[in-house]
């Protein structure tokens, strides 16, 4: 399990976005359990893509305990 930081937008259409500051990785949905759970899944699958390129991993590994916003992954 991780700990990564990510930024919530509750959307004036009364929909949420959650988005990472770290990765690319953008969801919206109706719900924010809906959207947090999607951006999850995501996030889930870049971090086992990243785990296959050492480099990468690596500055995941040296980043993660200086984030001030945390969800668990």
């Amino acid at each position: 399990m991780y700990n990564l930081p990510l930024s919530i937008i509750k959307n004036d259409d009364w929909t949420f976005t959650v988005l990472s500051n770290i990765f690319n990785i953008v969801t919206e949905w109706d719900s924010l359990e809906e959207a947090i759970s999607n951006w999850t899944e995501a996030l889930a699958c870049h971090i086992e893509w990243l785990k296959k390129w050492d480099d990468e991993w690596q500055i995941l590994q040296s980043l993660k305990n200086s984030f001030n916003t945390y969800v668990n992954v």
